[in-house]
C-alpha cells in the first residue's frame, strides 16, 4: 500500500495515479496523463480481457479518454511500451528521494540513495555505480547530472528533455512541418505519410514564419485562465458541500423543536428524515467530490503542460519552442473541451422539509405520509467565454461552383456525395435510383442502378461506399475499380435508413426515422457491422421529422444526428446513449447533410436556410457560413488530404458541386 508521502505525490501531478507511488518508466497518453509503464500494461491487460469484441481502444484511468496505441496490430501485451516516454516526471517542483536503480535489483536489501541520473539510459544512480558507469567503454560518453543540479536548476531539467527527435523513428530528426495535418515529421514520415500532402514546408526555412502564428507567452497567460477556472469550480464545490450539510443539520434542529408535541411519531419522521436527508446528501457528495478528484486531475495537467512551455519559452531553440508549443496548443483544444463539458457548471441542492399542514389531525397515519423530503437543484454558471485557444483561426473560403451532368438521367436529385481519395466523386441520385461516378475533372465515368431510391452515402476504406435505401431500410455497399462500379453486399436496419457514416472497415452507424410513414415524430441510429448484426440501437424523441443524418467521432465515441424537420442537430455517446447536447439555432432550417473535419469540428448544412454551421465537438457555435450562391445545399463530403469540402446543390434543373477550402 502506498504511503500518505506517496499518496500526496501522485496528487500533486508527479506519480502514478494507478499504484499511487513514484513513476516506473512513465508512459505519457494522449490526454496527457502519465502512468508507469507496467501499471498502464496491466490496466489495458485487464480491459482486454473483460471485453468479447475486438479491443482497439481503452479509456485513460483518470479522464476516460478514447486512447489507441501507434499500432494496434501489435500484441496488447506491448500497448504501453508503444506510449511515448512522459518528460512530466523530471518537472516536478517537489524534491524527491530516489533510491539507486542497480544496487535495488541486486540481492542486497540494503537501499543506496541515488545521487546522480545517467541522461541517455534515464537510470539513477549511487556515486560507485556512475563511476563505473563511467568507466565502462559502452557507455563512457553518456552524460550523467546530479540529482540537486536536476532539481534545482530548470535549464538542466529542460537539457534532459530536449532531442524533439521523430516518434516514430528513432535518432532521427524533425525537418518537415505538414500543414494539412498540422503534424512535424522527419525525411522518413514525409516519404511514408505526407508525400502526397500539398502543404508540407521544410521546418528549418519556414521556422520564422511558423513561429509568427503562435504566441507562447499568449499561451502561458491563456492557461492560466484554465487554471482560474477550475480552481475557482473546486472552491465553489467546497461552498456547495458546507451549505448543503448545514441544511441538513438544520433540518435535525427543526425536528427537534416539534419532537415535544409528536412523542413516538416524531421519533418515526425524525429518523426518516435523517435517514433520507443523508442519503441524498451522501449521494451527491460522493458526485461533487468525483468531479473535483476529476477537475483536478484536468488541473494536474495544465499544470503539467504550463511547467514545460515555460520551461521551453526561456531555454529552448525555436524550433523546440514551435513543437512545444504546437502540440500544446493541439492539447488545449481537449481542455477547453472538458472544461465545457464537465466543468462550466456548479450544481447545487437545496434539501429541506415540508411538514403536512394537516399533521395533528392524522397522527396516527403513517410517518411516509406526512412528510417529504425535496431536493432542489439551483446551478450557477462559471462562463468560459474567456478560456481562448491561442490558435490562428481556420477560414472556409469557396473556391469554385461546377455544374455537374450526368447524361440520359432526368432531373437528377443528389443527397449523398463522397470525394474518393484517387479524386473521383460519387454522387448518390435519389429521383433516378442511381449512383453516378465522375473522374476528377468531374466528366461522368459510369452509373449503378440501385433497388430503390437513395439518401445518404459514405466512404469506407480507400475505394468502397456505403449507400441507404430508406425505403428498403438497407445499405448497399459499393466498390469502385477501374472506372467501374460494383456490388460488394447489403446489410438491412430495423427502420428507414437515411444517414450513413462509417467507424470502422467492418462496423457503419445509420440513422433515420422510426416507424414505416414517411413522417416520424422519433428518430433512431444504429451500430451495425459488414455481417448485418446490430451491436448498438438507439432511439429518441424529437419533433416531426422527414429525415435524419449521422456523423461519428469515433476518437470521442459521439454520435452527431442532423434531424430535418425539427431544425436541431443532437450529440450522443456512442456506447452509452447519453445525450450531451441539443442544437438549434434560427439561422438553422432544415439541416440536411453533416459531417467532421480532421479537428472533429461538426458541419451542418441549412438546405433551407442556405448556410453551413460550424460547430465545436461540445456544441458550440463557431461560425456560420453563407456565401450567397449556395441554394438547396444537401450533401457534404470532406477531402480531408486536401483540406475541403465539396456541398451538393439544386436550382430547377440546375446540379452544383461546391468546392470549400479550409484555410
Amino acid at each position: 500500500m502506498a504511503t500518505s508521502t506517496t499518496e500526496s505525490f501522485s496528487q500533486d501531478g508527479h506519480g502514478c495515479s494507478i499504484c499511487l507511488d513514484k513513476f516506473t518508466s512513465p508512459r505519457q497518453l494522449p490526454c496527457l496523463h502519465s502512468f508507469c509503464e507496467h501499471c498502464l500494461q496491466d490496466y489495458i491487460t485487464a480491459k482486454a480481457g473483460s471485453t468479447d469484441t475486438i479491443f482497439e481502444e481503452f479509456m485513460c484511468p483518470v479522464c476516460r479518454a478514447v486512447t489507441r496505441p501507434a499500432n494496434k496490430e501489435r500484441p496488447v501485451r506491448e500497448w504501453a511500451s508503444l506510449f511515448p516516454n512522459s518528460p512530466f516526471p523530471l518537472m516536478g517542483k517537489s524534491k524527491v528521494e530516489r533510491s539507486c536503480e542497480v544496487c535495488s535489483n541486486s540481492s542486497d536489501t540494503s537501499s543506496i540513495l541515488a545521487k546522480k541520473l545517467c541522461v541517455v539510459c534515464e537510470e539513477f544512480m549511487c556515486d560507485n555505480y556512475a563511476m563505473c558507469h563511467k568507466n565502462m567503454k559502452i557507455t563512457k560518453s553518456h552524460q550523467i547530472i546530479g540529482i540537486e543540479q536536476l532539481e534545482s536548476n530548470p535549464q538542466t531539467r529542460f537539457k534532459f528533455l530536449e532531442g524533439f527527435g521523430c516518434p516514430e523513428h528513432d535518432n532521427e530528426d524533425i525537418k518537415f512541418y505538414c500543414r494539412s495535418h498540422e503534424t512535424a515529421c522527419c525525411g522518413t514520415c514525409f516519404f511514408l505519410h505526407h508525400k502526397a500532402c500539398s502543404n508540407v514546408l521544410q521546418l528549418k526555412e519556414s521556422l520564422p514564419s511558423l513561429l509568427k502564428e503562435i504566441n507562447a507567452n499568449k499561451l502561458i497567460e491563456e492557461m492560466q485562465k484554465f487554471e482560474d477556472h477550475l480552481n475557482n469550480f473546486m472552491e465553489m464545490n467546497e461552498e456547495t458541500i458546507g451549505k448543503t450539510e448545514s441544511h441538513v443539520n438544520s433540518i435535525s434542529l427543526e425536528i427537534g423543536d416539534i419532537r415535544k408535541k409528536l412523542n413516538t411519531l416524531l421519533d418515526d419522521i425524525e429518523k426518516m428524515v435523517k435517514l433520507e436527508g443523508n442519503r441524498i446528501y451522501k449521494e451527491w457528495l460522493i458526485r461533487k467530490q468525483e468531479q473535483n478528484h476529476q477537475c483536478q486531475s484536468l488541473l494536474n495537467a495544465i499544470r503539467n503542460s504550463q511547467a514545460l512551455v515555460e520551461t521551453v519559452v526561456h531555454f529552448g531553440s525555436d524550433t523546440q519552442i514551435f513543437l512545444v508549443t504546437r502540440k500544446t496548443m493541439k492539447q488545449l483544444k481537449y481542455y477547453s473541451d472538458q472544461i465545457r463539458e464537465k466543468f462550466e457548471r456548479v450544481d447545487n441542492i437545496r434539501i429541506s422539509l415540508e411538514l403536512d399542514s394537516n399533521m395533528k389531525a392524522v397522527l396516527m397515519k403513517d410517518a411516509l405520509g406526512l412528510v417529504k423530503i425535496e431536493c432542489q437543484q439551483e446551478t450557477k454558471d462559471l462562463q468560459c467565454t474567456n478560456l481562448m485557444i491561442p490558435l490562428k483561426k481556420q477560414t472556409v473560403e469557396l473556391s469554385r461552383a461546377i455544374d455537374i451532368q450526368c447524361p440520359n438521367l432526368k432531373y437528377p436529385l443528389y443527397y449523398g456525395i463522397v470525394q474518393l481519395p484517387d479524386g473521383y466523386t460519387i454522387l448518390a441520385d435519389y429521383n433516378n435510383k442511381t449512383c453516378c461516378l465522375f473522374d476528377s475533372s468531374h466528366n461522368f465515368i459510369t452509373s449503378y442502378n440501385l433497388p430503390g431510391n437513395p439518401y445518404g452515402m459514405c466512404l469506407i476504406g480507400d475505394n468502397e461506399v456505403a449507400v441507404t435505401i430508406p425505403n428498403m431500410k438497407t445499405v448497399q455497399f459499393l466498390t469502385i475499380s477501374d472506372g467501374s462500379i460494383t456490388e460488394t453486399g447489403m446489410v438491412a436496419a430495423k427502420y428507414r435508413t437515411q444517414g450513413v457514416d462509417s467507424l470502422t472497415r467492418e462496423e457503419i452507424i445509420v440513422s433515420g426515422h422510426c416507424g414505416n410513414a414517411p413522417i416520424s415524430t422519433k428518430c433512431y441510429w444504429s451500430l451495425i457491422t459488414r455481417n448485418g448484426n446490430v451491436k448498438i440501437h438507439h432511439e429518441f424523441d424529437c419533433k416531426r421529422t422527414l429525415c435524419a443524418h449521422v456523423a461519428v467521432d469515433a476518437s470521442k465515441s459521439r454520435v452527431y444526428i442532423s434531424v430535418t424537420n425539427a431544425n436541431a442537430v443532437y450529440c450522443f455517446g456512442l456506447i452509452d446513449g447519453k445525450q450531451y447536447f441539443i442544437y438549434s439555432s434560427k439561422d438553422l432550417v432544415h439541416p440536411w447533410g453533416i459531417a467532421l473535419d480532421r479537428e472533429y469540428n461538426v458541419f451542418i448544412v441549412g438546405s433551407q436556410s442556405n448556410n453551413i454551421h460550424k460547430l465545436s465537438p461540445s456544441g458550440v457555435t463557431l461560425e456560420i457560413i453563407t456565401c450567397g450562391v449556395l441554394e438547396n445545399p444537401k450533401g457534404i463530403s470532406f477531402n480531408h488530404s486536401k483540406d475541403n469540402f465539396v456541398i451538393t446543390s439544386e436550382k430547377g434543373t440546375t446540379r452544383k458541386l461546391h468546392y470549400f477550402l479550409l484555410k
